[in-house]
């Protein structure tokens, strides 16, 4: 994943001070809407660097007995883990 762009480093150091997006958009000069934007994909790079780190070793399921085998495919090729039928 490559590294947070300058403006994502801006936005979420001033985050981190505790301003709020608003105030945020009028110290860069940005909209509201467009510090949402670099947060939401600074953060995303961020967790994204961490994954391989917080990721489980594998992708299987636990099944429930009353679990058919069938359900238990589709969520765990959805990447949920499988529960119990409701």
């Amino acid at each position: 994943m490559s590294p947070l762009s300058q403006r994502e480093v801006q936005v979420l150091k001033l985050e981190a001070l505790g301003l709020n997006t608003k105030q945020i958009a009028a110290e860069l000069g940005i909209s509201p809407s467009t510090v949402n934007w670099h947060r939401k994909q600074g953060l995303a790079r961020q967790t994204a660097a961490l994954s391989p780190i917080l990721a489980p070793s594998s992708r299987t399921t636990s099944t429930i007995e009353s679990t058919s085998a069938s359900v238990v495919r589709q969520f765990t090729m959805a990447g949920r883990k499988a529960t119990r039928p409701r």
